[in-house]
Order: structure tokens, then C-alpha cells, then sequence
């Protein structure tokens, strides 16, 4: 017979990096981190996660005071009464992490995009954030 479980160590050691940087990336649930990859480009930030196996109706995307908080929820299978599990790695359960940016950006322009089992979140930075070029004129009175 093989069952696989976590070792509980390694719980312990999330338990206390959360307890030390906050709980802002961990699933509430399971105490998982939400993985993502967050990119910077000169008018917005790309923020993607692997939900793989979520439905859409099951994930939720929202922006406030320039915090991103995605969150979802993810249910185990039903089993035969007459089956029982050898080894469980994948988690269930509701997750959620925020994100706070540097900058500021436009709540009303953020996009969201979920196309296979990858969820894209578009949010452009503020008009008056973006860097821009100034142009400098020559005055009448340098000649």
C-alpha cells in the first residue's frame, strides 16, 4: 500500500513565513501559495496565474485602492464509497491573494482574460504615472 502525504514540516515552515511577511499570498484553506507572474512594461502591468481545472464561474477579479485581489474556489472530486485515496495532491478549497502596485492604475480600464486554464489580468497605469517626453523650445530672447 503507498500513501503520499505532505510532510509536516514543510507546513510549519509556510505557517511561520506567513507569519512573518503576512498572509497576503496564501490560500486561506490549505495555506498554498498562489503562484504568478506579475510583468512591467511602460504603460501597464500583466499579471497571469495557472487556475488550471477552475471554472470561470468560480474565479473572481477585483480592483481596489490599486490592490488586485483574485480569488476562487476549487472542489474535490466525489469517490466511490467502495475506492479509497492512495495518494492526494491536489488541493481544494477557496483561495484569494492581492497585489498592491507601485504606481497607480486606471480601475476602470483593467481587462481580464481566461483562456486555457491561464488567467490574464491587464491593468494600465494611470495617464499622469506613465513617463512622457517633454519637449524643449528654444526662447526668442536666446538669439
Amino acid at each position: 500500500m503507498m500513501i503520499r502525504t505532505r510532510n509536516p514540516y514543510f507546513r510549519l515552515v509556510d505557517d511561520l513565513l506567513s507569519d512573518a511577511f503576512g498572509n497576503g499570498g496564501q490560500f486561506e484553506a490549505r495555506g498554498f501559495g498562489l503562484a504568478l507572474d506579475v510583468e512591467e512594461n511602460q504603460d501597464a502591468y500583466i499579471v497571469r496565474a495557472n487556475l488550471p481545472g477552475v471554472p470561470l464561474d468560480d474565479i473572481s477579479v477585483n480592483i481596489h485602492e490599486d490592490v488586485l485581489t483574485i480569488g476562487g474556489e476549487t472542489v474535490s472530486e466525489a469517490r466511490g464509497e467502495d475506492s479509497r485515496m492512495l495518494i492526494r495532491e491536489r488541493r481544494s478549497g477557496k483561495f484569494s491573494r492581492s497585489l498592491r502596485f507601485p504606481t497607480v492604475v486606471n480601475g476602470e480600464a483593467v481587462e481580464a482574460n481566461f483562456e486555457d486554464g491561464v488567467l490574464s489580468i491587464t491593468l494600465p497605469k494611470a495617464e499622469h504615472v506613465k513617463p512622457r517626453q517633454i519637449p524643449v523650445t528654444v526662447s526668442a530672447s536666446a538669439n
